[in-house]
């Protein structure tokens, strides 16, 4: 049983009432006990203290003054010295913490009031007033608590750290209750080992990326497989048993065993591990371990990527594993029997998305994302004419940071087009003031406003191309174009594994200071060859991006808006395999869309890029291409609305004339997690605005 807390003056008190001395000055008189001391003062470590009783806590140092005959406080320290706990997700265990007073005899008491307080609160939480340590079951790691007191004006400070461990054990249905001990002495064979082909080996994923879906390679009916997951401070095992037909040689993670990994020790890598036991020959085979790393980066919004066989936009928003079919019926083009919507671009702020209607008849269409677009057919911006046509016509787009305009090349066939101006609102075609470069296809708008890159000296329409250069031309003014200039050739590169002439998609990091690229043979990812690279804005340090791009099966590279954890995220769509034959697309060569995370502070001349992962929630049958991230959509405040989540600050309010419309929240009604928001003050204390929508900032 925890000894009570008693005041430590409290002998003290009693000692004063029974022997008056005085009211004179007690500093620096020497003392056994209290009674050796005026009225006015306590006997503290030999020596008479005046008593504090003045002041707004009334005297509250007294509950730290000492009355122990002959003994001194030479330190303080936390009882227990340090606490190391083992939990199971979700527990919320508790460790009671104490600071102790420590005198020169030896002995120890409690000392009152004093203060408690954490270095990291990613495991847990202290009560400041009595040391209670909480565990919140989400996340494991070490922290250290901290306890001060002021006795009479001294400060006094004593640590003792903290472990926080999650273990968890997965039994899948139909696996024997020893299965533990039969894989207690497992044998190196590769030959019979389970060969991991996802995740990718150095893998960098955000905190809140949908769960990994891991497979292998090696199974037969009857074996069973642990699936291993190690942090420092998480341990995770899944046993599973392989039923014949259907099983596919996977596990997707348990999504609270995954979060907790991805919260856990941040700085550390995660290891998987996948052990065979061989029904055959009932002997355990070891697998090799995989390493992967999650940044503390929390990347909200949402993919919009083709699919190309269905001629349809499809939308995966962030943590989820879900391709929502937001607009099943686009309309139509000259023919209006044709449903087909593609070559899409998202707007910076991801409120609107213009797309190609009509396989190579290029009547384009805006779209507002926060409107609801299942109708048939949906809404657009402005009004389609298709008879004449008198409604826009061009192949490739790209916003303006303002979202005012679009640049877009017209006239594409056959080779090229020129770089036009439109009214993304109105549907026309307006004069640019200066020269608008010929020869272009692939536009992309910096977000900083100031230059447009795009692919030049091209030999065939954007979707066609096997001869390109980059350029980029300066934006000088509203509507206005200055110098235009070549940046890199795509011959240069004819030396490289993937060959060819062809420089491609050129995309701008999130501060405008780098440009990534597709080179390779063409621009066409169903037969052609192509890699990524990076280089300045100016054209320089050209690099590969090794790690992400090691092949020739990589195409069309778009940065998203996110610039998170200390890295730029790079969306890419690749004909590599993803994972095995049964569940992932191995064989198959399908175009699929993966992400890289690229480092902000990579040195000069060296690779920033890492293994890349696969977006959760694409179908592994389609082919699909052309991904856009964007934050979610939602509208300004002053813009009609019709229920809060639609609005950016988080309310739709009456306004002046009665009207619904959006509306920045009350001060006392500040924003929970996952609703929108505006900026870090819409949302509720511990909470920042990321994307328009308040999260717990990634420790």
């Amino acid at each position: 049983m925890r000894p009570r807390r008693f005041p430590l003056f409290f002998s003290a008190l009693l000692l004063v009432a029974a022997c008056d001395c005085g009211d004179g000055d007690p500093s620096g008189t020497p003392c056994t006990t209290s009674s050796d001391c005026p009225t006015a003062a306590l006997c503290v470590d030999g020596t008479c203290r005046p008593r504090d009783t003045g002041g707004e806590d009334g005297g509250a140092e007294d509950a730290f003054a000492v009355d122990a005959p002959g003994a001194m406080v030479t330190e303080v320290r936390i009882d227990p010295p340090m606490a190391d706990l083992v939990i199971a997700p979700g527990e919320m265990a508790t460790v009671d913490f104490d600071l102790l007073a420590v005198y020169s005899d030896g002995s120890t008491q409690p000392v009152l009031g004093a203060e408690f307080t954490l270095d990291t609160i990613a495991s847990g939480l202290v009560d400041p007033a009595n040391g209670v340590f909480t565990t919140n079951g989400a996340a494991a790691g070490s922290a250290t608590v901290t306890g001060t007191a002021s006795i009479f004006g001294t400060p006094y400070t004593a640590t003792a750290p903290i472990t926080v461990r999650i273990e968890q054990v997965i039994l899948a249905e139909g696996v024997p209750a020893d299965v533990a001990d039969r894989f207690a002495a497992p044998v190196t064979d590769d030959a019979r080992r389970a060969q991991v082909v996802y995740p990718l080996e150095g893998a960098v994923m955000p905190q809140n990326v949908y769960p990994a879906d891991v497979q292998w390679l090696t199974g037969a009916a009857g074996d069973l497989f642990r699936v291993s997951l190690r942090k420092p401070s998480v341990s995770i095992d899944a046993f599973l048993v392989h039923g014949g037909a259907g099983f596919g040689n996977h596990w997707l993670v348990d999504r609270v065993a995954w979060e907790i990994l991805a919260r856990s020790d941040s700085a550390d890598p995660l290891i998987i591990t996948v052990d065979r036991l061989e029904a055959a020959t009932g002997e355990a085979i070891a697998g090799s371990p995989l390493t992967m790393r999650f940044a503390s980066a929390a990347l909200t919004g949402s993919v919009y990527y083709w699919d190309i066989a269905a001629g349809r936009i499809l939308r995966i928003d962030d943590g989820t594993a879900v391709a929502d079919s937001f607009m099943p019926s686009p309309p139509g083009a000259l023919n209006a029997a044709e449903r087909c919507v593609g070559c899409h671009t998202v707007s910076p702020s991801g409120r609107y998305m213009v797309g190609r209607l009509g396989g190579g008849q290029n009547i384009a269409a805006v779209f507002d994302l926060t409107l609801n677009l299942t109708g048939d057919p949906p809404p657009t911006e402005f009004p389609l004419v298709r008879t004449a046509p008198t409604s826009p016509q061009f192949w490739f787009s790209t916003w303006n940071p303002e979202e005012t305009r679009l640049a877009t090349t017209i006239g594409e066939s056959p080779a090229g087009g020129t770089l036009q101006l439109v009214d993304p609102f109105a549907g026309t075609v307006l004069p640019w003031s200066g020269t608008a470069p010929t020869n272009v296809t692939h536009p992309a708008w910096s977000p900083d406003g100031t230059q447009i890159a795009y692919a030049t000296n091209v030999d065939g329409w954007g979707g066609n191309l096997t001869a390109g250069d980059l350029a980029t031309v300066d934006v000088t003014g509203p509507d206005t174009l200055g110098a235009a200039r070549v940046i890199h050739s795509g011959a240069s590169l004819a030396g490289a594994p993937e060959t060819g002439a062809g420089d491609s998609y050129p995309s701008w990091t999130p501060d405008s200071g780098r440009i990534a690229f597709a080179h390779g043979t063409g621009a066409r990812s169903e037969d052609q060859r192509a890699s990524l690279y990076i280089m300045n804005r100016d054209g320089s340090d050209v690099i590969h991006l090794d790690a992400a791009s090691p092949g020739t099966d990589d195409f069309q590279p778009r940065f998203s808006p996110f610039d998170e954890g200390g890295y730029y995220w790079l969306s890419f769509l690749s004909r590599r395999d993803y994972g095995n034959a049964e569940v992932g697309t191995r064989g198959r060569a399908f175009q699929q869309i993966w992400v890289t995370a690229i480092r902000k502070d990579a040195a000069p001349g060296t690779d920033p890029s890492a293994p890349g992962y696969w977006i959760p929630g694409q179908r592994t049958s389609t082919r699909n291409i052309s991904a856009y991230w964007a934050p979610r959509p939602c509208r300004e405040n002053g813009e009609s609305c019709s229920v809060g989540s639609e609005c950016c600050g988080g309310d739709c309010r009456p306004g002046t004339d009665g009207a619904l419309v959006c509306s920045p929240p009350p001060p006392d009604r500040c924003r929970e997690s996952g609703e929108t928001c505006f900026e870090d003050g819409d949302c509720c204390e511990g909470l920042s605005c990321v994307g328009r929508v308040c999260l717990m900032p990634p420790t």
